[in-house]
């Protein structure tokens, strides 16, 4: 049975505070509209991030904005101290529009971000690869909603135009596959979604895609959502951002099947498998190229993903240092085939050590440089054809 709202002039005596009541305003059931109120209960659990950011939410309605941003400041370091990436951003985006914030807090809250999160998550590896101005930018696009139990999200054959990523709840995405050349559709096992998932097959962006799961709440779910074609053209400014989604989008989680991760990852990524040569120019020593050997793993409108050949490195520069010379760097691509030798040219936005085949090697990612739409159709149409 739902509890009941309580009226504003409730008092502490009128509620017992206790864990079981906490899970109550935090799960909605219980809506404190007293200021004075929720401070006595953040008094006993003064530790709880749900609950500060509650308060704050709170301290906002009763335009009371200074103290919500001290609130919703506090909240988010809770939420990174337990480990909670997108619930602290979305508290700092709800500081942030209250504050317009300076460059120096938003990369003071990227360190703290990078220093907290567990980069083995993937949603903590593509936030750790945002600048200032890029996460600025990707947070703008943010759309915060809530969505009751038992509420379906999507359902199969609806169109793929957002992306969403799961800030609190769980909820069950029941997976069909249709077979290639056969008229039938294959279910996949049902899979749970909970906090720090993902869900949204918008990539690649110049293709409409129908949803082939059928995604229903399990009980209260915040999301964030972002909408594609926003996210399109901040890509476009921006095609690190564009880089990392293409990442994110090929590992997401699944945790029933490999099968059905593999096939996902299919479909989220624009492969092209192609052999390299590689030219790069380190930002201490432009004069000095290293020269390497590679394959593409995947392109996009501004850049690609390149495995570098761990056979390629010399035994003077190893894939640990390796990684710490390249960020930044400029890097020429020369894709050679029987009839022609294309180069193109770029910078290294991002790097990680990896292993493939059992050895240690890295993966970079490569932006373009600023080339004209007509340019770079040809070349998407030229390395479709290569491929």
């Amino acid at each position: 049975m739902k509890v009941p709202e309580f009226i504003k002039k409730s008092s502490t005596s009128q509620l017992k505070i206790d864990k079981n009541t906490v899970e109550h305003i935090i799960d909605g059931a219980i809506v404190i509209n007293s200021v004075e109120l929720m401070l006595n209960i953040l008094k006993k659990f003064p530790a709880e991030p749900n609950l500060v950011r509650i308060y704050a939410d709170l301290l906002l309605k009763n335009k009371m904005p200074e103290a919500a941003v001290k609130a919703y400041n506090r909240a988010a370091k809770l939420y990174l101290d337990s480990g909670k990436i997108l619930p602290a951003i979305v508290a700092k985006i709800s500081q942030w529009h209250i504050e317009m914030p300076s460059d120096q807090h938003v990369q003071s809250f990227l360190t703290e971000l990078n220093r907290n999160n567990n980069k083995t998550l993937p949603l903590g590896h593509f936030f750790s690869k945002l600048s200032i101005q890029e996460l600025k930018a990707l947070c703008s696009l943010f759309e915060n909603i809530r969505v009751p139990s038992g509420h379906v999200v999507k359902q199969i054959g609806d169109t793929e135009d957002h992306l969403f990523f799961i800030v609190s709840g769980q909820l069950k995405d029941s997976i069909y596959l249709t077979l290639q050349n056969q008229g039938k559709v294959f279910r996949k096992p049902t899979l749970v979604l909970a906090e720090n998932d993902f869900f949204g097959d918008i990539y690649p962006f110049n293709k409409e895609h129908r949803s082939q799961s059928y995604i229903e709440t399990l009980e209260p779910v915040e999301l964030v959502r972002i909408p594609k074609e926003k996210l399109m053209r901040i890509c476009r400014k921006y095609p690190n951002i564009e880089l990392g989604i293409i990442d994110l989008l090929s590992v997401r989680s699944l945790t029933n099947s490999d099968e059905s991760s593999d096939m996902l990852r299919q479909e989220s990524r624009h492969k092209f498998i192609l052999s390299l040569q590689l030219e790069i120019y380190p930002e201490h020593s432009p004069d000095q190229a290293i020269h390497l050997e590679g394959d593409s793993e995947d392109i996009s409108i501004g850049g690609m993903s390149i495995i570098i050949d761990s056979t390629s490195v010399g035994d003077s520069t190893p894939i640990s240092d390796l990684d710490k010379t390249i960020p930044n760097a400029k890097i020429n691509v020369s894709v050679v085939t029987h009839t022609l030798l294309l180069k193109i040219s770029g910078k290294i936005v991002w790097s990680r050590e990896i292993v493939q085949n059992g050895a240690k090697t890295s993966a970079i990612g490569m932006q373009f440089d600023e080339m004209s739409p007509k340019i770079r159709g040809l070349l998407f149409a030229l390395f479709s054809s290569l491929d």
